[in-house]
């Protein structure tokens, strides 16, 4: 007797889509939680001395999907360090411009002397560190085996 489906497609096609937008909403907020994990991390364990605090204002992250933000950091001032916040803000924005789809976190710190600083100091090395051991922790236990 062969097998006949009696459940409509529409129905079926909707429970899919319902699932998969679980399991994405799931992973945008693993990635939330994984930046504000590291946003900290930076922020409070940085080697350098910030005598303006415009490096420390510089750091923050932003989770987008498909291009379109839907998580992310205030570039809090720190000390006098407005410009830092600024510059943070301006230099996210134009990496998200960037983005080629997906779900992506992005984490930076926007003063243009970050990366010679970070040559020598710890500015957001640990926070890297940290992201590439939580996500592939984090989406194993969403049920990801390949992360």
């Amino acid at each position: 007797m062969p097998a006949r489906q009696i459940t409509p497609r529409s129905y079926v096609e909707k429970s899919l889509a319902e699932a998969i937008e679980r399991r994405v909403q799931k992973i945008v907020k693993t990635l939330n939680y994984v930046g504000e994990q590291c946003l900290s991390e930076a922020r409070d364990n940085h080697s350098y001395i910030d005598r303006t605090g415009n490096l420390t204002s510089s750091i923050g992250y932003v989770v987008l999907r498909d291009g379109v933000r839907v998580g992310g950091s205030d570039f809090r001032q720190v000390q006098s360090g407005g410009e830092g916040a600024e510059s943070g803000q301006k230099f996210l924005e134009s990496l998200i411009s960037q983005s080629s789809g997906g779900i992506t976190l992005i984490m930076v710190a926007g003063m243009n002397y970050a990366s010679y600083v970070e040559s020598n100091y710890n500015v957001l090395i640990s926070s890297e560190l940290l992201m590439e051991r939580l996500v592939p922790e984090l989406m194993r236990k969403l049920g990801f085996e390949k992360v």
